[in-house]
């Protein structure tokens, strides 16, 4: 009896880590800009004002996203307006979460912004974190190359697939 649990073992469990791999591999993310959000640059008093969604797939490396941006210099007048699409992930860190659904963590990734007038501006870092699950002293929010001090707004992760 013991050699018939152990060959089942030898031959079952492989099978079944194979496939839980193979479906964690495919999970996929989503997240979403609730409201616009705020975020000042802290060495000229401008500040943008962003909206977006997107998903992602940390193990295959993909992204999909994209929203607008407003640009605000430090006087309140619009400077810049106009759209923002991700182009690569830099790195993902996962918090997990209550549940299957919401889930907390910190996304990196490449965009090009692409003003209503002008040329695009690529290759800029931007962050996306939302809080749940997040270890003390996380900000909760979104980042954009030198627009780093969150003024307003909170982000949503979600297990997706």
């Amino acid at each position: 009896m013991r050699r018939l649990a152990l060959l089942l073992c030898l031959i079952v469990f492989p099978f079944a880590l194979a496939a839980t791999i193979a479906t964690a591999s495919t999970t996929s993310f989503s997240f979403n800009f609730e409201g616009p959000a705020f975020v000042e640059n802290p060495s000229t008093g401008d500040t943008l004002r962003l909206t977006g969604a997107g998903t992602f797939n940390p193990t295959a490396g993909t992204v999909t996203a994209s929203g607008a941006f407003t640009q605000f210099l430090s006087d309140g007048s619009v400077f810049h307006r106009g759209s923002w699409a991700a182009t690569g992930i830099t790195s993902v860190t996962g918090f997990g979460g209550p549940n299957n659904g919401l889930q907390g963590g910190v996304l990196a990734i490449t965009v090009t912004l692409f003003p209503d007038e002008g040329a695009p501006v690529t290759g800029l870092p931007m962050t996306i974190t939302c809080m749940i699950f997040a270890p003390p002293g996380t900000e909760e929010g979104v980042t954009l190359d030198g627009f780093t001090e969150l003024t307003s707004g909170t982000t949503v992760m979600h297990v997706a697939s």
